[in-house]
């Protein structure tokens, strides 16, 4: 989810340029980055968080009382509420001789406020927490080359060093499908949202699969004007390592039921569900405006016989503007 917020939606945004010719008759989306593109989109976004825990039916008396001080700390702290900043720049640049297509996207954090317990506290800018790519494009077949990614940890990099090229280039595959497809006002496309969610443990595995579809509501003045809704649905599992024992524990320790204990595993589900408006202008693809309203249900069993519940309700805008110079005018001869 942390990859997924800062780059996947604002991603779909800024490559899903349209442009649409002649509103009253069907039309076909043009998806094709152009050189000389250059745009900037400021988003906002807010999250309000609601936790509770429960026992499982496994779970011991001593794991239940602690079960139940957990979620007597969670009441009284309420809700969890964070606002972020951040903008998102993509730029195009001149095609090469072989007609590929250079651009950059980076993601720039610019702080916010975090409120646990009534207790708001700002948000700090960590340079550490921006994410940038290079990458090259081929507007002749939607081919895509990953060049160099630079995220905010170790970890971050090695994800998309794994997943980025993937990831990107069948967002870019859709789009050219997309762009085969006419239409016309009421008619709508979908857009799938598949993402792998390694875990940051040994064997973690998990993928997140969704839809956001798009709904052409009107096209006026030279702006498209779009009608969202999204479906989310996640499931993660991951096996946890086994708690390190003392030296005098271990020595007492039977190895061969150390052997034959069951890993513990972290299973993680989630369902989610949006809907929002998004504007875009149609003689240079900038998305002007997106607002979106999701609202998620999470369900973990932890290692201990015990269970979280996370209802969440995110909010995200966004305002676009061209930054692309406009053509220098050709001086009249006198």
């Amino acid at each position: 989810m942390t990859l997924a917020s800062p780059l996947r939606l604002p991603l779909l945004g800024a490559l899903l340029g349209l442009h649409l010719a002649a509103p009253a008759a069907p039309v076909r989306f043009d998806t094709t980055p152009r050189a000389g593109q250059h745009q900037r989109q400021s988003i906002d976004m807010q999250m309000a968080m609601t936790m509770r825990a429960e026992a499982g039916p496994e779970a011991t008396e001593a794991q239940r009382a602690k079960i139940a001080q957990t979620a007597a700390q969670m009441s009284q702290a309420g809700p969890v509420k964070m606002a972020m900043r951040m903008q998102q720049t993509l730029k195009v640049g001149a095609a090469d001789a072989d007609g590929w297509l250079p651009l950059t996207v980076s993601v720039a954090h610019q702080g916010g406020s975090m409120e646990v317990g009534g207790q708001a506290t700002p948000l700090p800018q960590v340079q550490a927490a921006n994410v940038s790519f290079s990458a090259r494009f081929n507007p002749k077949d939607f081919g895509f080359e990953l060049r160099q990614f630079d995220g905010g940890s170790p970890e971050v990099n090695a994800l998309m060093g794994q997943q980025g090229q993937a990831m990107i280039g069948e967002a870019l595959q859709l789009y050219k499908a997309l762009a085969e497809r006419p239409l016309q006002v009421g008619d709508s496309v979908e857009v799938p949202l598949t993402m792998a969610l390694p875990m940051p443990l040994p064997g973690g595995a998990g993928a997140m699969q969704g839809r956001l579809r798009y709904t052409l509501a009107r096209v006026a003045q030279g702006v498209a004007h779009f009608d969202l809704d999204m479906d989310l649905k996640m499931d993660i599992s991951a096996p946890l390592p086994k708690p390190a024992a003392s030296a005098a524990s271990s020595a007492e320790a039977d190895p061969v039921d150390a052997a034959d204990t069951p890993p513990q595993t972290l299973q993680m589900t989630a369902t989610g569900s949006g809907k929002g408006t998004s504007s875009l202008r149609l003689s240079d693809r900038l998305p002007l405006a997106h607002r979106l309203a999701m609202a998620m249900k999470l369900t973990m069993n932890g290692p201990d016989n015990g269970r979280m519940f996370i209802d969440m309700d995110m909010r995200m805008q966004s305002k676009g503007e061209s930054l692309a110079k406009p053509a220098a005018k050709k001086k009249k001869a006198s």
